[in-house]
Parts: C-alpha cells; structure tokens; sequence
C-alpha cells in the first residue's frame, strides 16, 4: 500500500475527485430514485462519464508500467466508445428524444469502434508528462474523438431547444443545470486535444467532477432530491466525526504506553469504560450541533409547538384564519394566505370575506389520497400530477397562487389554503415544506372542531326559540283552563263515552299494528332470524321490518319512537312505510345516504309531531353488512372462531348519528361497513331491555345483553333468544316492562 500510495502527486487529486463524485451520484440516483428507469439510466450515465477519471487515476497506481497501463487504456476505452449511445439513450426514455433511429445508429457507431479498441489503429503508444501519460491516438480514436463531440454538441442544442419549451420555471431551471454541464464537459474536452498530440499541457478532462457537480445539481434537485441536504448532511457527520475522532486520539496517544501492561480483565473493564464515555459524550455534543447546523430546523418546530398551542383556544373561524395566516406571512414571508372552508355539502368553499371557489370532485378525492402540499411548478413538471394538473393548474392560476394546502379531517376535505409566492421569491426548502404538513394538521382538527362548535350554537339558538314559542303557547292555553274548568262537569259524561271509544281505537290500532309487523320473521338460505316482541300497554312505540327481494333478506330496520301511546304507534306506521320505500328505492348508494333520504321524507311527514325517533338500519350482501345508527344503542356482534362478543362502532364518536324526525337535527349519517361468517350473530334490540331493572333498580343494560350473548349456545337464533330472555326474566324478576321491548337475533348460516 504505501508503494501505490507513495506514487500519488497532486494531479491525481481531480481525476479521484471526479470519479468519487461520479459514483456517489449514481448510487443517490438510484437509491433514492426507488429504482425507476429514469433514475437506473442516469446513474448509468454517471458511471460511464467517469471511466476517463479511473484511467487516470490507474496511470499514477501504475506508474512506470507502460505494458499494464495500455491494457488498462484499452479495456476501459472498449467501453467508453458507447458513452455517446448512453447519452442518447438517456435522452430518449427521459426526455422524449423520440427519434429511435438515431438511438440504433449511436449504438452501431460505437460498437465499430469498440472492435478497433483493441488495435493499433486506436491507440499505437503513450506520451509521458510530469502529471501522467497521454495515449497515442490512431485513425479510430480520432473518429471517436469527433463522434464524442458531434453528440456532445446534439446534446447541447437539444436541451437548448427543451429550455425554451419549458412551461414550468422548475422544469426551465433543471434543464439549464444539464445544459450547462454539457458545455463545461465539451469545454473541458478540447483542453484534451494537446495532450492527446504530444504537447506537455494537463489535461482538463481530469476535472470532469466540474461539469458532474453541475449535472448532479441540476438533476437531483428537481428531481431526486435536494442536494443541499446531501452536503449539509454530509458536512454536519464530519463535523460529528472530527468531534469525536479527535478527543479519543489523543486519549489514545497517552493512554498507548500503560496499554501493555494491562491485565485481560483491566483491559475489558478499561474498554467498557472507554465505550461508556464515548457515548456520554456523543449524547452531549449531538444537540449542541444540531442546534447550531439545523437552526431554522430547531426554530420551525418551536414555532409549530407555539401555533398548535395557540389554535388549541381559539373558537371560530376568523380567528383560527388570522392566527394561521400571520405565522405563514411572518415566518414564512408568504405574500398572501387566504383559507377556504366548506360550510356544507355542496361544492362551494368559502373564506372569512365571503369569496367562493369550487374545488372540483376530482381534486377533492386526490388530496385525500395524497394528502400534502402542492407546488404549481411540481403540478406542472411532476408525471405524479399528470391525472389532476389541468384543473388544480386552473385552481391555482384562477387564484394567483403557488400552493395548495389541503385541509382534511375523517377522510373528508373539509377546507384548502391557497398561498401566493413568497416575499423572498426562494422555493420552500424540506424543513419549511414539513413544517406546513405538520401545522395543517392540527389546523384542520381546530376547523373541523369549530364548525361543529358553530352547529351546536345554531341548534342551541333555535331550540330556545322554540321553547320560549312554546311557552307562549302554554301561558295562553293556561289562560283558558279556567273557563274549561266549567265545562269539566258537563263532559264527564262525555269523557266516560269517549274513554269507551279510545279503548276500541286503541284495540283497533293494536291489531292494525300487529297485522303490518311480520308476526315471524322471514325464512331465508343465508340467515337464520329469531325475534321477541313486547308492547309495554297495547300499542307500540317499536317497530321492525325485514327487506326481503327474491328469497334473500337484503336488510332490516328496527326504530324506536320516543313516547308511547295511539301516536307513538301512528308514527311507526308512518316510518315503516317511509323506510321500506327509500330502502328498495336507494340500493345502489351507501346506506348512510338512504337513512338521510328517509329522514328528510319522514320529516315532511311529521313536522308538527314532537315525537323522534331512534334505530338501526341494516344491508346485507352476501358475507358483508352495512351498518348505519341513528341516535340508537349500538349493534352488538358475537363471532363463531373467537366467541369474542362486541359493541359494533367506529373509533370515531361521532359514528352514532341524530334522531330521525327533527328537522333541526337533519345530520349526515355514516356508514359502517364489516364482514361476517358463517355462525357469526348479531344482536339488535331496542333499550327496554336494556333499562329492565331488578329489585334494586340496577339496569339490565347492555353488558348484561352481552354477557348473556357471550354464554348462550350457538345452533340456532331461537335457542340464543331463549338463552337471553331467560336470563333477562331471572334479572329483573317480577319487575313489570317500563318500555316496549324488541330484540332480533340474526345468526349467519
């Protein structure tokens, strides 16, 4: 080793440059490319542009050696004639060169030349200079030599012509960087030609790292990755390395004379001991030097800490608007902020000065798959954008923005910040690029919290409206209980006849109740269906209804009306016909949206009612169930291979949607959807079972349901319902019911 390195001088130091530089680009391109074509073909060409270094750097391993330096000349240069077919080849599959001949014809070009490598017609003999040696050119290395520079020129002209094609200034920005190495390699190629005829002049292809570093920067940072990063990276492990390197050295330079002397077991305990304060010390100066190498990336993240602190507070929409606003202006010196909500369903987003935009379906969906920031230069030259560029283009452009940044909450875009071009006019690095990912999160929680804050002061507003309409209505009718008083003595009579008549009305809605409820429920191939029906006095406030189409069950409702009582018993009527209309009407659309279609007739129906009402709305398709919940206790579900019993609901609280019938409470609904198997059971039931209470008024509840579930047998729904209603009988004893009870078992077959 020291008789190789003992041959180096100073003018090795380029050529080794260029050819570490060369190598580390093609492994970044590759590595962080994710291996793409485009990425596997230009580490390629990096490799390929450095083979006239590693010739070099070979003429000083082995100098003197005239014989084994030709052979090393020879073999690269066999494969250095195709550098000019890499070029084109690169060309054509990264920047549409589209001319495949021209691609065939460079290939066969070089090939013929490769088969004169070997010869004396290419190379016949060495210079030998002070700085190296210089092969002797025959007739075929001239032919390569202008073949070199004729595609170097194509090269040069052809990302010319791509310059002033560009649209984007990002894409106008990296072409220029690899136009400009291009002309720094020809540059430096014809400071080769003395050298090449005998004349002692270095030759400056050795300084091929010059024009690489051009092409490194202008590829791998609008492309790959951004290469500041790379060198800050790079910049900040030496300065780690130095900081410990340098103090165990001289640790070691002291400590080496008394190292000899050491016993095995002082020598263990001396290294651990070595090791232990090795990593104290890494874990001291660590922080010391990010703080000082990454500052803008310590002071972003207090920042971001500082606004999600903030925005915690804050209440409305205004204030959450100008508090975001004034960070990104005044830490990001962005020129213009402006934040776009969407109030309701429909397409519009609106800002605090009552301006609309509309964000088409296409781009809504396409942030909540890619959720993160979007840059108009990014839109317009990354493949990635191809399917939304032309309308987020026309959303930014219709805006005079530069970037999006979605908003979204529960899978939903619930609102997007348009932000113009920066006071600096400097792109945004990686660190501020992070930042706004991480702030906007906690910004979209702090919106989608103040609407839903906003929704409840309205509903709030509108129920003390009419409660004091309704006690208006009560003063007045109390006005009138004194004159009614006089008349209570005339009707008795009248009240004892009518009481008689009720009694027959309400046998008469009893059995028109009972005959529009299936008395049994359907028989069918995939379900095997059990149920128990009991009115707490006559008629019901419970209902249930089975879909059945074509032998199959296709879903299933049980709701519960508040109140008791002939309008209680009225109403299901109403809803049963309402539900079973919009469910076979509706069945190619999510569940959630046929429940919110029901809700909205059924409001019609029954607006000057008080009555709401409560339930569950059920689709099966084959092994999966859609599950919707309306202000109801949740569905509970006991599966076969586990015996796992289970409240079924999402993580999300807001899962359990409002009361049906109220038209201040007409909500979205959600849709759960979750898959079954064969033996698996579900369990609906309406809460006058749950609230069943034994002697010491504990309620049965829904624990109490599923712990029966858990224990009864599972062959068939009818011995599982007898197993809970048994249990429910030996909890409450004699107690009588204080509400209609309905429970359904469904096991899957």
């Amino acid at each position: 080793m020291e008789m190789i390195f003992g041959r180096f001088n100073i003018y090795v130091i380029p050529p080794l440059l260029s050819l570490l530089l060369g190598w580390v680009l093609a492994l970044v391109a590759v590595i962080k490319g994710k291996m793409r074509r485009e990425n596997i073909l230009f580490s390629i060409f990096c490799i390929w542009w450095t083979l006239m270094p590693l010739v070099f750097v070979s003429h000083h391993v082995f100098r003197g050696d005239v014989e084994r330096i030709m052979m090393v000349e020879r073999a690269v240069h066999f494969f250095n004639v195709y550098l000019p077919f890499i070029m084109m080849l690169y060309l054509q599959i990264v920047f549409n060169l589209n001319k495949k001949s021209l691609v065939i014809v460079s290939f066969i070009i070089s090939a013929v030349i490769s088969g004169f490598v070997p010869t004396e017609y290419y190379f016949n003999g060495l210079y030998t200079y002070s700085w190296g040696y210089s092969a002797r050119g025959g007739v075929a290395f001239i032919v390569f030599g202008v073949y070199g520079m004729l595609a170097t020129i194509y090269g040069i002209f052809f990302f010319i012509k791509k310059v002033r094609a560009a649209a984007s200034s990002t894409e106008k920005l990296k072409l220029k960087y690899i136009s400009f190495s291009f002309v720094a390699n020809a540059i430096l190629l014809i400071f080769n030609i003395p050298a090449i005829n005998g004349i002692d002049f270095y030759a400056f292809g050795n300084f091929m790292f010059i024009p690489l570093a051009l092409l490194a920067y202008g590829v791998l940072r609008y492309r790959f990755m951004d290469i500041r990063s790379v060198l800050h990276i790079t910049f900040i492990w030496g300065i780690t390395s130095s900081l410990i390197l340098v103090p165990n050295i001289i640790a070691y330079y002291f400590l080496k004379p008394h190292l000899g002397r050491l016993e095995y077991a002082a020598g263990f305990f001396l290294f651990l001991a070595w090791f232990v304060a090795n990593y104290l010390y890494l874990k001291t100066i660590q922080p010391v030097i990010d703080r000082v190498f990454n500052k803008q990336k310590f002071n972003l993240q207090r920042l971001e800490v500082q606004f999600v602190e903030s925005i915690s507070i804050l209440k409305t929409l205004e204030e959450l608007t100008r508090v975001f606003a004034g960070t990104l202006q005044k830490n990001l010196y962005f020129r213009d902020v402006d934040i776009f909500i969407r109030l309701n369903e429909k397409e519009g987003f609106w800002n605090q000065s009552g301006k609309e935009i509309t964000v088409d379906g296409d781009i809504r969906d396409w942030f909540i798959g890619a959720n993160h920031l979007a840059d108009r230069d990014m839109v317009l030259a990354d493949p990635y954008y191809l399917y939304i560029r032309k309308k987020m283009l026309a959303l930014l452009d219709d805006n005079n923005s530069r970037y999006i940044l979605p908003l979204v909450q529960n899978n939903e875009l619930i609102g997007v910040s348009l932000l113009g071009e920066r006071l600096t006019l400097k792109e945004l690095n990686p660190a501020e690029t992070r930042f706004l990912n991480s702030v906007r999160t906690a910004l979209s929680i702090s919106i989608s919290n103040s609407l839903m804050y906003q929704d409840l002061s309205d509903l709030k507003d509108n129920l003390e409206n009419k409660v004091a309409k309704r006690t208006e209505e009560l003063l007045g009718a109390m006005e009138k209980v004194e004159a009614f008083n006089q008349e209570l003595t005339r009707t008795n009579d009248e009240l004892n006849s009518a009481r008689k008549i009720a009694e027959m009305d309400m046998m008469m809605a009893v059995n028109v109740q009972k005959s529009l409820l299936p008395a049994e429920p359907p028989e069918t191939p995939g379900w095997d269906i059990a149920l128990v029906f009991k009115p707490m006095a006559g008629i019901s406030g419970d209902f249930y209804d089975f879909y059945v189409e074509d032998g199959e069950l296709r879903g299933l409702a049980l709701l519960d009306v508040s109140g008791h009582g002939i309008a209680s018993g009225l109403i299901t009527m109403i809803a049963r016909s309402v539900f079973q209309r919009n469910f076979f009407r509706y069945n190619d659309v999510k569940l959630g949206s046929v429940v919110e279609e029901a809700n909205r007739d059924l409001i019609n129906e029954i607006e000057n009612v008080d009555n709401y009402l409560t339930g569950i709305v059920l689709r099966f398709t084959d092994d999966t169930v859609e599950y919707v919940n309306a202000g109801h206790p949740d569905l509970i579900l006991r599966q076969r291979k586990s015996g796992v019993v289970s409240m079924v609901n999402s993580r999300d609280r807001n899962f359990r949607g409002a009361f049906l019938g109220v038209r201040e409470m007409d909500f979205p609904y959600r849709t759960l959807k979750f898959s079954v198997e064969p033996g698996d059971v579900l369990l609906v039931y309406t809460d006058g079972i749950a609230e069943g209470t034994n002697a010491d008024k504990t309620e049965y509840g829904s624990e109490g349901l599923a712990r029966a579930l858990h224990k009864a047998p599972g062959e068939s729904s009818r011995s599982i319902l007898d197993h809970i209603m048994h249990d429910f009988h030996a909890f409450t004893g004699r107690a009588k019911l204080s509400d209609d009870l309905t429970l359904i078992v469904i096991r899957k077959k």
